[in-house]
C-alpha cells in the first residue's frame, strides 16, 4: 500500500464520517439522541480510554514485530557476508564451491523468499541452497591450524545465518489475528459513531464536522499504521526489502574481483539451480 493509498483511506473515512454527520443532523431523532448521549459522558470516556489502550498495545506489538523482521533480515545478510570471508581460508576449489552456493542462496532470498513471504509462505528454494551449503561446508577439508579455526568459525556463522532467517520467517506471519482486527474495527466504529450521535443540530456544522473528521482520521490513521506494521515484507512504501542481501552480494562480487577470484555460481541470476 502506497502513501497515497493510505492517505486516500484516511481522507475517505473522514469525509464519510462528516457526510454521515450531515445526514444525522437532519434526523427527526437528532435532538433526543444528542441530549441522551450527553447524559452518558462517562460511558464515552470509558470507551475512548479502553480503545486508546488497546490501540497502543497493538501498535507496540506490531512495531516490535516489524523491527524484529528487519533485524532478522539484516542478521541473515551479515552472516552470509561473514561466511564468504571465512571461506577464503580454504583451498581455491573449496572456496569456489562455498562461494558459489552462498551467492545462489542470496539470489534465492532476493528473488524467491521475498515474494513467498508476502504470501506468508516459506521458500523451498532457499531451504535447498541452505542445505547445499551445509553439505559443502561439512565436506570441506581443513589441514592447517588456520583452516581448522576457520571451519569452526564457519559453523558458528552458519548458525547465525539460520537464526536470522528463522527470525525473518517468524515475523513474516501476521501479528494481528482476524478476531483482533474485528475488535479494532468495532471500536473505531463505536468511537466515531458516539461522536456523531452526540452532535446536535443546533450547533455549528463546521465545528462538529471538524471534530468528527478529526476523530475519524485519527482512528483510520492508526488502523492503517497497524496494517502496515503487520505486513512488514509487503510491496508497499516503507516495507522491508532485500536491500541488505543485495548489498551483501554486491560486496562479495567486489571482493572476488579485488582478489582475482572467479566464481561461477551453479544457479541462474534469480537463484534457480542450473542442471549439471
Amino acid at each position: 500500500m502506497s502513501l497515497v493509498g493510505m492517505g486516500a483511506i484516511v481522507f475517505g473515512v473522514a469525509a464519510a464520517s462528516a457526510a454521515i454527520l450531515w445526514v444525522a443532523r437532519y434526523s427527526p431523532w437528532n435532538e433526543r439522541f444528542a441530549y441522551e448521549v450527553r447524559q452518558h459522558d462517562e460511558a464515552f470516556e470509558f470507551l475512548g480510554v479502553a480503545y486508546a489502550v488497546l490501540l497502543a498495545f497493538v501498535v507496540i506489538q506490531a512495531y516490535t514485530s516489524y523491527n524484529d523482521a528487519k533485524s532478522g533480515a539484516e542478521t541473515e545478510a551479515e552472516a552470509v557476508l561473514k561466511l564468504s570471508r571465512t571461506a577464503e581460508a580454504f583451498a581455491p576449489k573449496q572456496l569456489h564451491r562455498l562461494e558459489g552456493v552462498l551467492v545462489c542462496y542470496g539470489r534465492a532470498v532476493i528473488h524467491d523468499a521475498w515474494p513467498q513471504m508476502q504470501e506468508g509462505r516459506e521458500s523451498s528454494l532457499v531451504n535447498d541452497w541452505g542445505t547445499r551449503f551445509r553439505q559443502a561446508a561439512l565436506q570441506t577439508q581443513a589441514h592447517s591450524f588456520v583452516q581448522r579455526a576457520s571451519f569452526r568459525q564457519l559453523l558458528t556463522e552458519q548458525d547465525e545465518r539460520i537464526d536470522g532467517r528463522r527470525t525473518r520467517l517468524a515475523e513474516a506471519l501476521r501479528v494481528v489475528p482476524p478476531p483482533l482486527w474485528f475488535v479494532l474495527g468495532l471500536g473505531g466504529v463505536l468511537t466515531i459513531g458516539w461522536v456523531i450521535l452526540g452532535s446536535s443540530r443546533s450547533g455549528s456544522f463546521f465545528v462538529q464536522a471538524t471534530v468528527v473528521a478529526s476523530v475519524a482520521a485519527m482512528v483510520a490513521s492508526v488502523l492503517v499504521l497497524v496494517y502496515f506494521l503487520d505486513h512488514p515484507f509487503a510491496d508497499q512504501s516503507g516495507g522491508i526489502t532485500p536491500s541488505e542481501m543485495e548489498h551483501t552480494l554486491t560486496t562479495i562480487t567486489e571482493e572476488e574481483e579485488a582478489q582475482g577470484v572467479e566464481v561461477a555460481p551453479p544457479c541462474t541470476p534469480v537463484g534457480d539451480p542450473i542442471s549439471a
